[in-house]
C-alpha cells in the first residue's frame, strides 16, 4: 500500500442546524447544544488529524493500477445511512428491474438522495433481503443488514466494503446497466429535502471527474456525514471518506470536515484521462 498523509486542515465550526436529516427511513432532529468541541487531535492510522471526538475511515483505491492507494480504518464499520440507495439500485439491476419506472425513481434516489423513493423500494424488495443478496453478490465482507428492518439507513458499512460496491459497479456490472447507475450518480446540489449535499467529493474534485453517492444523518448518537464516489475523468479512483461527528459542530461543520478530507485524499492523482 502506498500511504498518502491526510493533512490536519479541518475544524468544526460550532455551528448548530435545526434542519432534519436525510439518509436514514425515520430520521431525527438534531438535538441542539453549546456544547465546545475540544481542541486536541486524534490521529488514525493514515497520519490523519481531525478535531477530538471525529471517527473517521478512508479509502482511495486505483482502479487501474487493482491497489489501494491509501487507506485508514477502512474496515472500521459506520451506518451506512444513504450508502444503503447503492445497494437497493444495484439490486434492481441484478434481476433485472432497472428499466422502465425503476428508472426515474432510481435516478432521484440517487442523485437528490430520495429517502421517500428509497423507503418505496426498500419495503417492496424484502427490506434487508437486499443486503444480505447485494453481500453475496458483491463478495461484501463486513456489511450487515438493519437489525430494525425499517431502518435501511442503520446497515452497517465499512469504507473497503465501500470500495467493492463500486469495484462491481465498474468491473462486474453489465455495461448498460453501469451507464445507467454512473449517470445517476451525478449528484444534485441539493437534495429532494433541500438539503445541500455539495461537500466532500463534489467539492473537491472539478465538475465531469466525479460520479458520488453522499450520505448524511443525525442524532443516532451524532452526526454521519459521508462522501463516496469515482473520480478522475476516466472514473479511475474510487474515493471513500466515512465519519461521525460531534452534534456540536452542527452538519455544516460535519460537511466542512469532510470535505477538508477529500481534498486531500484526492490530491496528487492523476485525474486527467489517459
Amino acid at each position: 500500500m502506498i500511504g498518502v498523509a491526510v493533512a490536519a486542515l479541518v475544524a468544526v465550526v460550532v455551528v448548530v442546524q435545526s434542519q432534519g436529516s436525510a439518509g436514514v427511513a425515520t430520521a431525527e432532529k438534531p438535538v441542539p447544544t453549546t456544547t465546545s468541541v475540544a481542541s486536541s487531535t486524534v490521529s488514525t492510522t493514515a497520519t490523519t488529524s481531525l478535531p477530538a471526538q471525529v471517527r473517521l475511515a478512508t479509502a482511495v483505491y486505483d482502479l487501474r493500477a487493482g491497489r489501494y492507494v491509501s487507506r485508514s480504518d477502512e474496515d472500521t464499520p459506520f451506518a451506512a445511512e444513504s450508502l444503503t440507495k447503492l445497494l437497493i439500485a444495484t439490486d434492481l439491476a441484478a434481476s433485472g428491474r432497472l428499466a422502465g419506472n425503476n428508472l426515474a425513481r432510481v435516478k432521484g434516489m440517487l442523485s437528490t438522495s430520495d429517502d421517500q423513493i428509497a423507503n418505496q423500494l426498500w419495503t417492496a424488495d424484502g427490506g434487508p433481503a437486499i443486503v444480505t443478496r447485494e453481500v453475496r453478490a458483491m463478495g461484501l465482507r463486513a456489511t450487515v443488514p438493519p437489525r430494525d428492518p425499517g431502518r435501511w439507513g442503520d446497515t452497517t458499512m465499512t469504507a473497503a466494503d465501500v470500495v467493492r460496491i463500486y469495484q462491481y459497479v465498474m468491473t462486474k456490472m453489465p455495461a448498460g446497466q453501469r451507464e445507467v447507475l454512473l449517470s445517476d450518480l451525478a449528484a444534485t446540489a441539493h437534495a429532494a429535502d433541500g438539503t445541500d449535499q455539495d461537500f466532500g467529493i463534489t467539492q473537491a474534485v472539478p465538475d465531469g471527474e466525479w460520479w458520488a453517492k453522499q450520505a448524511w444523518a443525525c442524532c443516532r448518537p451524532a452526526w454521519d456525514v459521508h462522501t463516496t464516489g469515482l473520480v478522475g475523468a476516466d472514473q479511475r479512483y474510487v474515493v471513500v471518506a466515512l465519519s461521525q461527528q460531534p452534534l456540536a459542530g452542527g452538519f455544516a461543520g460535519a460537511t466542512k470536515v469532510v470535505t477538508g478530507v477529500a481534498k486531500t485524499l484526492v490530491a496528487g492523482l492523476d485525474l486527467t484521462r489517459p
